[in-house]
């Protein structure tokens, strides 16, 4: 039985204006983030969700509440849903990993991924942790539609894992911008990418 998933990235907060690494601290939304968020409850407003999950931080939280009261139901959070966690740099400035880790920068220009902080989650492990939850989410909703709210390298890290893309290719393609919008089809326990990093829809936005 074919279902339908919606995985959206949180709106822009605080953390995402003065470029930090975002992993699990959590920041306030900016006043474009709520405007964002109204974009994208409009732009969701005539689909009929059956259930909606988001991570446990409060960003992907507040981005998809209002759609969840319009469809009367209640956000499920679930914590594997949640970003990478940056180690000992969650939450710095990017300015400020410069400063002592200039490395990190270096490798992530070179391969598109976020590598060399200690004590950090690995790309592979986001990408597993993911996976298992959204199968698991999307196997107890068959035939129905969801809608996932989580993080920019979550969502992209899950999207290469089941398209078989690495990191270090096609970047602008799953680039998640803030409410970027993907669209999913579940059957016989596969993902099929309907839709990718889609920010067309907000008004005024070229991307």
């Amino acid at each position: 039985m074919k279902s339908k998933i919606f995985i959206v990235r949180h709106t822009e907060t605080v953390g995402n204006v003065e470029k930090r690494l975002t992993g699990r601290q959590d920041y306030e939304i900016t006043n474009r983030g709520k405007i964002l968020v109204d974009e994208l409850t409009d732009h969701f407003k005539n689909i009929k969700f059956d259930r909606i999950y988001a991570s446990t931080s409060q960003r992907t939280v507040k981005t998809v509440e209002k759609l969840a009261e319009l469809n009367g139901i209640s956000v499920e959070e679930k914590e594997e849903l949640c970003e990478m966690y940056f180690g000992i740099y969650d939450g710095w400035k990017w300015e400020e990993v410069d400063s002592v880790n200039p490395q990190v920068k270096l490798n992530q220009n070179k391969t598109n991924e976020i590598l060399g902080i200690p004590n950090q989650e690995n790309t592979d492990d986001v990408a597993n942790r993911i996976y298992e939850c959204i199968l698991n989410l999307a196997r107890q909703n068959e035939g129905k539609t969801i809608l996932i709210c989580s993080h920019g390298v979550a969502i992209e890290a899950f999207l290469r894992k089941i398209a078989g893309v690495p990191f270090r290719y096609e970047k602008e393609k799953f680039c998640q911008h803030n409410v970027a919008i993907n669209e999913l089809e579940f059957e016989n326990d596969e993902f099929y990418i309907i839709q990718l990093a889609n920010t067309r829809y907000l008004q005024g936005e070229e991307r």
